[in-house]
């Protein structure tokens, strides 16, 4: 029996977020030039080794997702366990991922210095309210497309989960504005025909993102940074993009880019996807808006580099609630790792149960998972043409 349309857009953007994620992991931290010398174009899984030989802690499993994905799947098991946004819940699976900490961050994959903060925080006893850090980052937003699946019908109950989610682990209002900025593009997505958006999408989804800077100002002002400046620079950001609808590429992603320069980054943007929300957001929107399919827009995002992972998972979910499951190339399917385990969690949300479903307990099964991956890595380093004279116990 085939997915009703609204299963396969809710199957689509948990898969396309962790597809995107797992496309761009080796990815991250590499320019499109340097993509480009090593990998020519990357159209499916790699695993990093051989751009980062020198590196092996940046090699990857191939279709193995980091943390953007990891802390999506802690999120929609918290949803479905508790029915709200649970901080003490998630701040428990969390936790688990990092105990015992193997020298990475226990199974958690690819966490940058902010969120280790975080888990040093929770580890501490310190109350999940409180653990949020002050950088502008882009974690907040790559992780919540869960919730606007949870609360799809449910509009109304979309600020509080977000914002709470959010200002677990970040306190800038531009962190805190993009999350709503995927959230609510997630779910105005799931409601669109699957065919490129208008720029109409863009105005609606700012006056979404704007709404949700006044509330953030009004309800919690005295725990967000950046206000005074940067109230309105996420809303400004989206609908700054109809702007360059019509340009050339190089000359649309060249003008995102001196847009998010406008919104104070603290060392400056030198990327559009780089993992400041006011850059790569955008930069994610342009693509939705000026790509002929999924598989093209995720391509294209990963390959431009920056911070591919994050950009490929939100993007991912853009164009999977757009387009649903069915616009997912098989192979991608095929090859990524834990794929039934995220099908089935999309399937339960949708449901709201998850009565007969096969879904493992997330913390076993990411320790599992980060192990193949460190084993995978043993592998490249003990044969040619990347073992020989590096040391793996030098590197992992």
């Amino acid at each position: 029996m085939p997915d009703s349309p609204r299963l396969a857009r809710f199957r689509g953007t948990l898969l396309g977020l962790a597809i995107g994620d797992a496309l761009g992991a080796p990815l991250e931290g590499l320019s499109s030039q340097q993509i480009r010398a090593h990998y020519q174009q990357v159209t499916d899984f790699v695993d990093g080794a051989r751009a980062w030989k020198k590196k092996p802690f940046r090699w990857r499993l191939p279709g193995l997702y980091t943390d953007d994905t990891q802390q999506a799947l802690a999120i929609a098991d918290v949803l479905l366990q508790t029915q709200h946004a649970d901080l003490a819940r998630l701040a428990e699976i969390y936790v688990g991922m990092a105990t015992p900490d193997l020298g990475y961050a226990g199974a958690h994959r690819g966490v940058g210095k902010s969120f280790r903060k975080v888990l040093d925080d929770l580890k501490r006893g310190v109350c999940p309210s409180l653990t949020g850090q002050p950088s502008a980052g882009i974690g907040a937003a790559m992780r919540i497309a869960p919730v606007a699946l949870y609360f799809a019908d449910r509009p109304d109950a979309i600020f509080d989960a977000v914002l709470s989610i959010s200002l677990m682990t970040h306190r800038d209002v531009r962190s805190l504005a993009g999350a709503f900025a995927v959230a609510y593009g997630v779910r105005r997505l799931l409601e669109l025909k699957p065919e490129r958006p208008e720029a109409a999408f863009l105005f609606r989804l700012a006056a979404d993102v704007a709404k949700a800077e006044d509330r953030i100002a009004a309800e919690c002002g005295d725990r967000v940074n950046s206000l005074d400046e940067h109230k309105r620079s996420m809303s400004s950001a989206i609908a700054h993009v109809e702007n360059v609808l019509d340009l050339p590429r190089d000359r649309a992603l060249q003008a995102i880019l001196e847009e998010a320069n406008r919104h104070g980054p603290e060392n400056g943007v030198r990327r559009p996807t780089q993992g400041f929300p006011p850059a790569c957001i955008p930069t994610c929107l342009y693509l939705l808006l000026t790509s002929e399919s999924l598989e093209e827009a995720i391509i294209e995002i990963v390959n431009m580099g920056g911070d591919a992972d994050s950009t490929g998972a939100i993007l991912g979910s853009f164009v999977g609630a757009l387009y649903g499951v069915e616009a997912i190339p098989p192979r991608w399917l095929a090859a990524l790792q834990n794929r039934d385990a995220i099908d089935n969690r999309a399937r339960a949300i949708e449901l709201k149960s998850v009565e007969g479903m096969l879904i493992p307990e997330l913390i076993s099964r990411e320790f599992e998972l980060s192990a193949r991956e460190n084993a995978n890595r043993q592998f490249l380093l003990s044969h040619p043409p990347y073992g020989g004279d590096l040391g793996a116990n030098k590197f992992l």
